[in-house]
Order: C-alpha cells, then structure tokens, then sequence
C-alpha cells in the first residue's frame, strides 16, 4: 500500500489563510534476481540484476486548487539494489522529474523530464511493458520500452472521451541559435474499451543519441556490415530517430492476449551521410491467470531491418516466456526465460545492458527473481 503523507494541516498551521487540501505520496519497487546466460562473449554468465520492473523510489504530489484544478509533481529515482548505484546514466531523478497542472475538463500539461507519448499509448500493450526490458523488440529498438526518457519537455494529455484520449509532446533541444537541434515532438491517441485497448503514436527525435545518453545508442563504426556490438551497432550515432507504432490489447476472462507493430528509422546512421537504417518489429503475445495468484505468459517478436549502406538485412526471431507467483498484493516471485535467433549476418544479443552479445546467432536468457512494491 502506497504511504500517503497529508501536509495541508502544516501548512494551515503555518500561515493564516485557509489552504486546499495536498497530499504527497513516497512509492517504489525493488527488483532483485539472477540471470543466467548461455553464451555472453563466448562464456556463460551468471549475474544478479534488476529486470522485470527497474528498481525505482519516487514522490508524486498534488494539491487542490479549486476548480477542478490541481498543481501536481513526480519526482523518480532509479537505482540498482545490489550496489546502490544511480540508474539513467547516474541521473539522481533519471526516470521522472516533471511538474504542472491537471483539470477535470481540459486535461493535464506538465513540465520536465517524461515519457513520451509513445511509450505512454503504444508501450502498455506490449509484452515487455508486463515484464520489462527484456521481452522488448529487440534490444529497445523502437523505446517502447522506455529505454530513455525526454528532458526538457512540455506534454499535453486530454481528458477521455467515451475512453479515447490523445497525447502530444514536444522537448526544446536548449542549443543557443539552434531552435530544432536536440529537439523532440511525438504524439498519439489511445482507447480503453470494456475488454479492448489500443493506441498508435509518432515520435521524432534529432540527435537522439546526444540527446539520450541514458538510452542503448554507440558510437559510430566503421564496419557498417555486421554489428559486433549488437543491433545499435548498426545504428550508431544518427542525426534522427522516427518510430511510429500501434499496439492492441484484449481481454477474455483470465486470458488476456495483445499484438504490436512499430518502424523505428535512423537517417545518417554511424555518421555516413544517405545511410538510412531501419527495423520493423511485430510481437504478439498472451497471459493467462490460473489463479488471482499464479499467471503464466509466451510471446513472440520478430524483428528485420535493413542498411542502406552496405544492404545488409540483419533480422532477429525471440521466444518469450514467464510465470510470476503473487504472495501478496505487494510482492511476487517470478521466472521467465528468453531465446533470441538472428540472422542476416547478425549475432544475438537479447538485450545489451543485461547480456553482452553472443559469439553465434543464438542466445538463450534464464531469471528467476523477487518484485515487491510499496
């Protein structure tokens, strides 16, 4: 249960006039498991990590201002539990920092460091929104997992309408003289039916890997053929990044099945001028609750791409699958499993930050882990 903490009699007590009533409420998870990896670099690999849900603690706020109106804040750390070190490139606040104002009837603007619409409307539908980064399209591919977040940014979202709402962002690159330089808009809508969920959204980065020095992108490379360094090896440093992606949700009973589509495109990729390099990712998936307590899921994601420069066609097939035991409301224990196949020169990497890349085209990921939230 999350901690609520009411400040507004402090406040009375501190001043004169009456205030309305705030509240802040301190949260967070912590993830902790053991990966087992067939083959990283050519040896086995054993290594604990966070996986599933990145461990985080944050403060999230609101306080009434009349009207239908709040003010309202979120502030969120990521952390690894088992050196304590800072996650998001050692950002102190490196997975949310924003503020702004939400109305019943017009809808919320916020200020700050935030997901973009994207990873809010397209990611929750994936597998990898369920059981983290890595069930994503390859290595994060698209960010519909949220491997980086969006600094300096101003983003709007709707009230729902019968279940729709739209989504709108755009960051300010802060380059003096250069109004587009390090600059990002995206933008999306979404509906929540009774059983159906789904939402599409366009995102645009420049310089995104200046931009986003937390997220999965490298340096670029000479060897423009075959990435020895995993799939953002092919990619590099690119003067944009372009996803646009839909995703689809349903549920029947205690069975909930989802699919998911997206294009994510990088112009001028590993600094070679005309080199466009792109991957379209298609994953569906299902879950099925034996009991409130036990569910169990398998999905599947293909990803190919292509470089204009040398026309390589690299392509990845991966084999999801879970079962996560609740012991409580708060906590859960868990097991999944991930086997990646590439192909078209490439060699498998399930996900670069939690596995180096395989010395063959297979790579084969087992964890067994602990979540609890407060």
């Amino acid at each position: 249960m999350k901690k609520s903490i009411v400040v507004a009699a402090i406040a009375a007590s501190c001043a004169g006039p009456v205030f309305a009533q705030s509240s802040v409420t301190l949260y967070g998870i912590i993830d902790a498991g053991l990966n087992f990896v067939n083959n990283d670099g050519g040896k086995q690999l054993y290594q604990f990590q966070s996986a599933v849900s990145g461990s985080r603690w944050g403060l999230k706020g609101s306080e009434d201002l009349g009207g239908g109106t709040s003010a309202i804040f979120q502030l969120e750390n990521g952390f690894s539990p088992f050196t304590g070190k800072l996650g998001q490139g050692g950002l102190f606040f490196g997975r949310q920092a924003y503020v702004g104002l939400s109305n019943n009837r017009f809808g919320t603007l916020t200020l700050g460091r935030q997901y973009d619409p994207l990873v809010d409307l397209v990611g929750p539908q994936t597998f990898n929104q369920h059981y983290g980064a890595l069930f994503s399209h390859v290595n994060d591919i698209d960010n519909s997992d949220d491997a980086f977040r969006v600094s300096n940014a101003v983003k709007y979202v709707s009230p729902s309408w019968n279940g729709l709402i739209a989504e709108g962002m755009y960051a300010f690159g802060g380059v003096a003289g250069q109004f587009r330089q390090n600059s990002t808009i995206s933008g999306g809508v979404k509906y929540a039916g009774q059983s159906l969920t789904v939402g599409a959204a366009y995102f645009y980065a420049r310089d995104p890997a200046t931009q986003f020095p937390d997220g999965n992108f490298q340096p670029n490379t000479t060897n423009l053929n075959v990435s020895t360094t995993g799939v953002f090896g092919y990619v590099g440093n690119p003067s944009n990044m372009q996803t646009v992606g839909i995703s689809a949700s349903y549920n029947i009973g205690a069975a909930q099945f989802g699919g998911a589509f997206t294009n994510a495109r990088f112009d001028d990729a590993n600094g070679v001028k005309g080199n466009t390099v792109w991957f379209n990712n298609y994953e569906i998936w299902g879950q099925y609750f034996f009991t409130p307590a036990m569910v169990a899921g398998l999905g599947y994601n293909y990803s190919n791409g292509h470089v204009d420069a040398t026309d390589a066609k690299p392509h990845y097939h991966q084999l999801n699958a879970v079962a996560d035991y609740f012991l409580s409301k708060r906590t859960d224990v868990y097991l999944l499993g991930v086997f990646q196949q590439a192909g078209g020169g490439a060699y498998a990497n399930i996900y670069q930050v939690f596995t180096g890349q395989s010395t063959t085209n297979r790579q084969f990921l087992l964890r067994v882990g602990m979540r609890h939230r407060f």
